[in-house]
């Protein structure tokens, strides 16, 4: 599937380099209403679906139809043993079979997807057994890319898909986990300014009402301020190729 980047105007003539910012929405899959918006804000948000849910499809379709890159958004086990990763999930104990199976099942649910982002998953991404055998798969899968949602700061995720591989980066800011309005704003600034301090930003967030507000709001302003939004495909690549990419060659896909 080709890369939309959701490019909007003609960036300022003084920026010749941008920072770039990529946003994932998470959590779609369980209801038609989010899935409807998230697909319908401007740019080259990337939608990631929990798989096995009852609007999965409806919302692959509804993203890739607006131009959007869609991801899966894996369940992996959480050290909380009263949170609910939802149907999928990858646990500690499986074999290699089992977790074989319940991957390429997950993938297969959401079609067109270009990619994982893993949900929840702050005990499992730090078992390296566990996240081999998982890029193993990815791997096997041709061209998949890899967010580590970084749900803990001692997961391997993203060191051992390089092993295989597999395209991969990890996510800088979570933009709603407080969803006061005040809060989702201060921490898209805080994006923001990671973005233009490091030429480069990720940020995951949710389809709850003051996210999707601040990002219908916020798009039309980002060149502005220097900023390009970017699919999560374009932001891997200028991190592998180390941010040095100008307004010109972004401008010109």
């Amino acid at each position: 599937m080709a890369i939309w980047f959701g490019l909007l105007t003609t960036p300022c003539a003084a920026a010749e380099t941008p920072a770039l910012v990529a946003v994932i929405m998470d959590d779609l899959g369980n209801a038609r209403t989010e899935a409807e918006r998230a697909a319908a804000l401007p740019g080259a948000i990337t939608c990631s679906i929990l798989p096995h849910t009852p609007y999965a499809e409806l919302a692959a379709k509804a993203c890739i139809d607006a131009g959007k890159d869609v991801f899966v958004h894996l369940p992996m086990q959480p050290e909380d043993p009263t949170a609910r990763p939802g149907p999928g999930v990858l646990l500690v104990g499986q074999t290699r079979n089992q977790l074989r199976q319940i991957v390429r099942s997950d993938l297969d649910s959401v079609p067109g997807a270009i990619g994982v982002n893993n949900h929840m998953g702050s005990l499992l991404t730090r078992h390296i057994a566990y996240m081999e055998w998982f890029m193993a798969e990815l791997a096997g899968r041709g061209g998949l890319l890899f967010v580590d949602s970084a749900t803990t700061a001692e997961s391997m995720a993203q060191r051992l898909a390089g092993n295989h591989g597999v395209p991969a980066t990890r996510r800088d800011v979570f933009l709603d986990e407080d969803p006061a309005p005040e809060a989702v704003r201060v921490q898209w600034e805080r994006l923001i300014q990671l973005a233009l301090a490091e030429g480069t930003a990720l940020a995951i967030g949710h389809p709850r009402e003051a996210t999707l507000a601040l990002l219908a709001e916020q798009m039309d302003g980002l060149q502005s301020r220097g900023i390009i939004l970017v699919s999560v495909a374009a932001l891997v690549r200028a991190r592998d190729e180390g941010g040095s990419a100008t307004w010109q060659e972004f401008s010109s896909r």
